[in-house]
């Protein structure tokens, strides 16, 4: 990931919720996994799962234990 003062976790939750907005995700698309994103942006685990909780905590997506995160 680019070197930015925007915290990486934050970039991955801008860059889904611009798939999102645009369309390329929609309700019930399931979005890529925290392994997945962590893997696709090179960051921990951990962060992904940052960028995922943000994206819930903003009403966008889903999470359910098991299964994954969803576009609501």
């Amino acid at each position: 990931m680019a070197r930015s003062r925007i915290p990486p976790y934050r970039q991955i939750a801008a860059t889904v919720r611009a798939r999102i907005e645009a369309g390329e995700l929609v309700s019930g698309d399931q979005v890529p996994s925290a392994n997945d994103l962590a893997e696709t942006y090179e960051v921990s685990r951990g962060t992904a799962l940052r960028a995922l909780r943000v994206l819930r905590d903003e009403g966008l997506i889903e999470v359910t234990q098991g299964w994954g995160s969803f576009v609501k």
